[in-house]
């Protein structure tokens, strides 16, 4: 698998840990070298009188004397010493590197001079009534862990090591869910719309956390529109399917009948051409709603004026199952809103309640504002629906009795074109069951202007008197 991010954060953030660790020994080794180095403070006390030793060798034996001291003092790769006259020629007969004299020169003049290969150079001048003698000495730094406390050494090895693993699980920690997003996307990709990554993030509270979440919210939306279209398509074929049939049966029926049951024929070949007609009309209503092609023509209207409309009309068909139809309203309410769409809405769901408070029902209808909202609650009294069902009550197509037909109890369109029609108005609209039976459907719309709360008394009961 492609680990790509996985190391593009883990290296950089090692490489950065790496370098402070190498630049943290890198100052504590010139500081040991350079500046001021603790491990020559012995020697520096002890070289004058040394130097004062080996001048009286010198003088007392001559150069094997001086010879043997300086050999025995010195150490393979640690120490070297010189005794240079006057005339800076080296009295031992050792080997003189060319340019120890030059140090030697400047290291008079302070406390020691540090060469380029880090080795420090120490003078002792000694005069005498013989000559004026000057001692040099070459302090060649030891290795460094004998110059660094061990503990230090190991905090350095220990460091880097655990700088290592923690950039190894911050990267993890970040690439991770990056990596479980990409699969989750090409998951989908390949048809599974159920795909989740959530659940495998624990309780992480951060950006990436929130892309994921983000990435579940999608896929679930993304899931529904499908499905929604889906149950559109499979929801469409199904309706068509049984007006058609009914109009190529009375097709063929009408071929070898008479005069008079032809007619009769025809007749119901166009009313089924009117059912057939209303039905494509809903479905385009819903289909251009969903996909937001449809655009409504917002103007400010009194939304008193669309309900007592809607009721109107609404109470010529509650007469024929002899169900009553009563009507508050407590405001002069005006809202920004499509006219037709919102009296379409409204419709849908009076025409529901009074389907199904059966013969007899009773629907009360109320206008109110609460919150700055108009509020239009529709309540019949009829079975009411399960509870299970009421979120679904508001998807195109759904029907809580699946048995029921067009003729039995519509297509399921209605309340899809209401939940619509609400969300194009800024509004929403829910559903509740109430007791000890019955169903109350609530749809809410912003405001516009001014709303009068309370009607004058005067108007209040010739409204009355018309909407009963």
């Amino acid at each position: 698998m492609n680990r790509r991010l996985f190391w593009k954060i883990f290296l950089p953030f090692w490489v950065a840990q790496a370098l402070l660790l190498g630049l943290l020994y890198m100052r504590l080794h010139t500081r040991l070298h350079t500046e001021n180095p603790w491990w020559v403070q012995p020697e520096r006390r002890l070289i004058p009188n040394f130097a004062d030793l080996a001048v009286e060798r010198y003088e007392q034996g001559g150069q094997p004397a001086l010879r043997a001291l300086l050999d025995q003092s010195s150490m393979t790769r640690r120490v070297n010493y010189w005794l240079l006259d006057s005339a800076g020629r080296e009295l031992s007969g050792r080997s003189l590197p060319a340019e120890i004299p030059d140090f030697a020169q400047r290291a008079l003049h302070r406390e020691g001079v540090a060469r380029p290969d880090d080795s420090v150079i120490l003078v002792a001048p000694v005069t005498t009534q013989r000559d004026s003698y000057l001692l040099v000495g070459e302090f060649i730094p030891p290795p460094l862990s004998e110059r660094v406390p061990g503990d230090m050494i190991w905090v350095l090895k220990l460091g880097t090591i655990i700088s290592a693993l923690m950039c190894l699980v911050i990267a993890h920690y970040l690439s991770k869910p990056i990596e479980r997003l990409r699969n989750a996307t090409n998951e989908m990709a390949r048809g599974n719309l159920d795909i989740r990554v959530g659940n495998t993030i624990g309780n992480r509270r951060d950006e990436i956390a929130d892309l994921v979440r983000d990435f579940d919210s999608m896929a679930g939306e993304l899931r529904n529109q499908i499905v929604s279209e889906r149950n559109l398509l499979s929801g469409v074929s199904h309706e068509l399917r049984s007006p058609i049939a009914r109009m190529r049966l009375a097709l063929a029926l009408a071929r070898g009948s008479d005069a008079h049951e032809r007619a009769e024929m025809l007749d119901r070949i166009e009313q089924d051409t009117i059912q057939l007609d209303s039905m494509l009309d809903r479905i385009l209503t819903v289909a251009r709603l969903e996909s937001g092609q449809y655009k409504p023509k917002f103007e400010s209207l009194p939304l008193n004026d669309v309900v007592d409309e809607v009721l109107d009309d609404a109470r010529f068909e509650a007469a024929a199952t002899d169900a009553t139809v009563n009507y508050t309203d407590d405001a002069i309410v005006s809202v920004n809103g499509d006219p037709g769409l919102l009296r379409s809405a409204i419709e849908n769901v009076v025409r529901n309640a009074i389907f199904y408070s059966g013969e007899g029902g009773i629907v009360d209808v109320r206008l109110r504002v609460a919150d700055g909202q108009a509020v239009l609650t529709v309540c019949d009294n009829g079975k009411g629906v399960p509870e299970e069902a009421l979120p679904l009550l508001f998807k195109p197509f759904y029907r809580v009795d699946d048995s029921r037909g067009t003729t039995t109890g519509g297509m399921g369109l209605g309340l899809a074109i209401v939940r619509n029609a609400m969300a194009a108005h800024g509004g929403t609209v829910t559903a509740r069951n109430v007791s000890p039976h019955g169903l109350e459907v609530e749809l809410r719309l912003p405001v516009s202007g001014a709303s009068t709360p309370t009607r004058p008394a005067a108007q209040l009961a010739a409204s009355a008197q018309g909407k009963r």
